[in-house]
């Protein structure tokens, strides 16, 4: 039976004002896990293997979900899931899938049956020696070309070139021999979020993904994590309680420019994204809420779109240097306005008040113009009208606070200088100002 979602009104008005609350977030996953199931139902459909195969795996995977639906839920929703069926999707239409891109849901649905301890036995495939097991970790089995995944009473056993590894349930679990987990972050009052280095389909962002961590590097994931929950708890907990109903996973990105710092969020990996190691806990506590703004609104425009997909013309962003079209405009103020409202909450800790006074002042003020700049554009949709009036009024919030006046005039020199250099750069005549 198929489920459809549309948007709660009182969840909607308080998504449009860029925050949720967790109920709101469930609602947004739940949605997600729907578009995962129907993206999997077209893979089925477009099956390169044998029926038998095919009619395997959907068998396990419709077992798991009667026997624990919410252990099939949390398995088949996660993030990576999403960024998996994005890529093969896109290379079915382009004709590029590849026999190992279906096999992943071979993997998928064998953890979702040890989830909920249905038995499971299915050949999964092997790149290069290594098996992936989605949200777990990957298994090496040396010279192996072929591979089976077998789950009975809730364990899961790889098997192949003569090999039997025993997956651990845990991450924390002894490690087993040729075994690489999917570490985890943890911090009192969040849930664990992982730290995927291994999934073979976390690419996708600005940057490409980190290999294998070293247990060193870790740790440092590990204290600059917790220092930034606990930022977060504290300061703004309405946000901490968004990200623990909705983030996953994190995934380190390779350092290839140590003068900035990276992050981006996949379309299709709803409650990921990936980053490159924070310089700061504040500067972590920022992205983690930024990152999932953008999560966040791509999960409102899967269920009704903001902008007319007509609308071509492009616009000044202040916090990017191209002209961006009206959609990435929308995605950039949902996100930034998040932005803000965490410098703001942090200008009271510790030594950051001169630096978040600053940011703060900063983010307002390019959400501001970014905003008035969609306002205008008279391309939004009755719900996207609705979203940039909660985005309005929150911003009109955030410029009444007060501040020193030379920080007003310094963040509105650089939104000026910002500007000049954008028209510059691309030749453009002022818009939208």
């Amino acid at each position: 039976m198929t489920t459809y979602h549309e948007f709660d009104p009182d969840q909607l008005a308080a998504l449009a004002r860029g925050d949720g609350g967790p109920a709101a977030i469930t609602a947004l996953r739940d949605a997600q896990l729907s578009r995962h199931l129907l993206l999997i139902g077209h893979l089925l459909r477009h099956w390169p293997g044998g029926a038998v195969e095919r009619d395997a795996v959907a068998g396990t995977l419709e077992r798991a979900r009667r026997a624990a639906p919410d252990r099939f839920a949390h398995v088949l929703g996660a993030p990576l899931v999403g960024s998996w069926t994005g890529i093969v999707v896109r290379a079915i239409e382009r004709g590029v899938a590849a026999a190992p891109d279906f096999g992943q849901l071979c993997g998928v649905a064998a953890v979702a049956a040890a989830a909920a301890r249905v038995p499971a036995d299915l050949a999964v495939p092997v790149r290069d020696g290594v098996v992936s097991l989605p949200g777990l970790g990957v298994a090496t089995l040396g010279d192996a070309t072929s591979a089976r995944l077998i789950a009975e009473d809730g364990e899961l056993v790889l098997v192949g070139a003569g090999r039997r590894v025993a997956i651990p349930r845990d991450c924390d679990d002894p490690p087993a021999l040729g075994w690489l987990p999917v570490r985890r972050l943890a911090a009192p009052g969040a849930p664990g979020v992982g730290l995927d280095d291994v999934d073979p389909y976390r690419h996708g962002h600005h940057s490409p993904p980190a290999n294998r961590l070293d247990e060193t590097e870790v740790a440092r994931w590990q204290a600059l994590f917790a220092e930034a929950w606990e930022m977060l708890a504290g300061r703004l907990p309405g946000r901490a309680s968004e990200l623990a109903a909705g983030l996953e996973t994190l995934v380190p990105l390779a350092q290839t420019d140590t003068r900035s710092a990276r992050s981006a969020t996949i379309r299709h990996a709803f409650g990921a994204f990936g980053l490159t190691r924070p310089a700061s806990a504040a500067e972590f506590a920022v992205t983690m809420v930024h990152e999932f703004q953008h999560s966040k609104l791509s999960g409102m425009l899967d269920l009704a779109p903001m902008s007319d997909p007509a609308e071509t013309r492009r616009f000044f962003a202040p916090w990017r240097i191209d002209p961006r079209p009206l959609a990435g405009l929308l995605q950039g103020v949902y996100a930034f306005i998040g932005v803000a409202d965490t410098w703001r909450a942090l200008r009271d800790e510790n030594d950051l008040t001169p630096v978040a006074t600053a940011r703060f002042a900063e983010a307002r003020l390019q959400v501001d113009r970014g905003l008035s700049a969609v306002e205008a554009s008279g391309a939004l949709t009755d719900t996207g009208e609705r979203v940039v009036a909660g985005l309005r009024a929150r911003t009109d919030e955030l410029l009444a606070e007060p501040l020193d006046a030379q920080v007003v005039r310094d963040a509105e020199r650089a939104l000026a200088d910002t500007h000049q250099h954008w028209v510059d750069r691309n030749k453009a005549p002022v818009r939208a100002m």
